[in-house]
């Protein structure tokens, strides 16, 4: 068999053969993208809230020295 031939076995086969995934294919889909969505919503919360504390610390410093001077 060619790589031509097999090539076009394999697009006979997603064109023609295939079928949908199932149903259950499809909801496991579902609960790993909302899993991933979460995760990423989560790690941008914290990073946030890290950079948030962190500019509110270097300006209470750039206040206070100002302050004293």
């Amino acid at each position: 068999m060619t790589k031509q031939e097999a090539m076009q076995y394999q697009s006979t086969f997603l064109e023609d053969i295939q079928e949908s995934a199932s149903d259950e294919i499809r909801e496991a889909y579902r609960k790993i993208d909302d899993s991933f969505n979460e995760y990423l919503n989560a790690v941008q919360d914290d990073m946030f809230q890290q950079a948030f504390r962190y500019g509110y610390e270097k300006g209470f410093e750039a206040a206070s020295r100002a302050k004293t001077a």
